[in-house]
């Protein structure tokens, strides 16, 4: 590994974050790398901004990443991939992020208004050197839904070049690592075919 890589992985609790940080030190290992991991949590488990910070090295790193340093955005949740980059990421980030919305307590209320997708998206473009915008929903709906949008979006992370853990070294720590890996697995490769799709 030529430069240690780091991934941030944003979302709400309840997504699934832990569970792609656990998925992708699995996979990191299962080729000799050493992966760290840290998370930190909002203020509610269930509907609070969840942050799970990956970093993948050689040698072994603190748990979290410095701000302006994350190569990688998995923005499970768009508000919370925008928030995140802010903090963290920079010209050499690139954002893989889905447009399924989790609204907050504040939202429902009123408190808050949701802000439009095309103006998360325009802000994350403004701040990341790359943003991938994927909408999970119509891939998903035959397959399990959104409760497997983690397997998806691991799936649309595994077609890029610059991460170091290959499509296959992240299947295999799917299967081994989750349970019903089969349709974990169909999630992933939706994932994948769409992420390619808009590479092209």
């Amino acid at each position: 590994m030529k430069k240690d890589y780091n991934i941030l992985i944003a979302g709400v609790g309840g997504q699934g974050n832990l569970v792609c940080g656990r998925i992708l030190s699995e996979a990191a290992l299962q080729i000799d790398l050493r992966p760290v991991a840290g998370e930190t949590f909002g203020a509610s488990r269930r509907g609070g901004a969840v942050l799970t910070h990956l970093r993948i090295s050689n040698r072994d790193k603190g748990p979290l990443m410095p701000k302006g340093s994350a190569d990688l955005i998995l923005g499970m949740e768009p508000l919370e991939a925008l928030r995140a980059s802010i903090e963290y990421a920079g010209q050499q980030t690139v954002a893989v992020i889905s447009t399924a919305i989790v609204e907050t307590p504040r939202s429902l209320s009123d408190a808050d208004e949701y802000p439009p997708i095309d103006s998360i998206v325009k802000s994350l473009r403004s701040i990341c050197g790359e943003v991938i915008v994927l909408n999970p929903v119509d891939s998903l709906e035959n397959s399990g839904g959104l409760r497997l949008l983690n397997s998806y979006m691991l799936g649309a992370m595994s077609v890029l070049k610059e991460v170091p853990l290959s499509k296959d070294d992240i299947r295999s720590a799917i299967a081994m690592t989750l349970r019903n890996p089969e349709l974990n697995l169909a999630a992933f490769d939706a994932g994948a075919a769409d992420a390619l799709k808009l590479s092209h």
